[in-house]
């Protein structure tokens, strides 16, 4: 087999890229000038300017004329917006289900464990805030759209605490990087949901609501109940009131 030699572009690269990700260098920082970094690392200019030129291509950093090389506010959401309509449709409704049931079981499982008396106090204030944005969509109507992006801006607010709860970063980045899907799907049980018990003549809010089952038993520790919730929530287990009514 044989040994790829690594450029000394690429290795200056990946030193500034690593520097990025660990925080060194926030968005909107300025870097060290092509002379500093040269002095730095120990080459000369023109490998710290390929690098450069390496890391705006992939939208890392930007170079102002005259200015100097600033970190980028990088993001993946404009990408996933744009695939998200490969992820429409029965089959991929699914698809997003159990990426949901996966992830955010696993990341409120670790956050009944690991949560802070702070994280907590500000997860029963998202789930609040769900109620109170919730409740509003109801009264307005299931044809209310910005009453309904609203909501489902609560709603994904909820999940994502819980998510950052967990204390994983690599679920928090994968959780808020498919965040245009994960909204659809919540899109879709909150405006059915919420359309089925407005039909019915019931309350926006039963009494077994389950985001509210959800913080108790996170608060409680109780894996064994957070799993049927979990199920509850993203419709799985069809629940009386929001998904069956006889």
């Amino acid at each position: 087999m044989k040994i790829s030699r690594v450029s000394i572009v690429d290795q200056v690269c990946d030193s500034i890229k690593q520097d990025i990700a660990d925080g060194i260098w926030k968005a909107g920082d300025r870097l060290p000038s092509e002379a500093e970094f040269a002095e730095t690392f120990g080459v000369n200019r023109l490998s710290v300017r390929m690098a450069l030129q390496k890391l705006s291509t992939l939208g890392i950093i930007e170079t102002r004329v005259g200015e100097g090389s600033f970190v980028c506010s990088f993001s993946l959401k404009p990408v996933l917006s744009e695939i998200s309509i490969f992820y429409e449709g029965a089959d991929q409704y699914h698809d997003i289900q159990q990426l949901r049931n996966l992830l955010e079981y696993e990341c409120m499982r670790l956050a009944a464990h690991t949560a802070s008396e702070q994280e907590k106090a500000e997860l029963k204030e998202a789930l609040d805030h769900y109620y109170e944005l919730n409740l509003n969509y109801f009264e307005l109507g299931p044809d209310n759209e910005e009453a309904l992006e609203l909501a489902v801006d609560a709603d994904f607010n909820f999940h994502y605490k819980v998510v950052k709860m967990s204390h994983n970063r690599l679920y928090k980045d994968i959780y808020f990087m498919v965040q245009q899907l994960i909204r659809g799907h919540i899109n879709q049980l909150v405006s059915g949901r919420t359309r089925r018990r407005k039909e019915a003549g019931l309350p926006p809010f039963g009494d077994d609501d389950t985001h509210k089952k959800i913080y108790d038993c996170i608060i409680n520790c109780d894996e064994d109940a957070l799993r049927r919730a979990m199920d509850e929530m993203l419709g799985i287990i069809p629940v009386k009131g929001m998904d069956i009514f006889d």
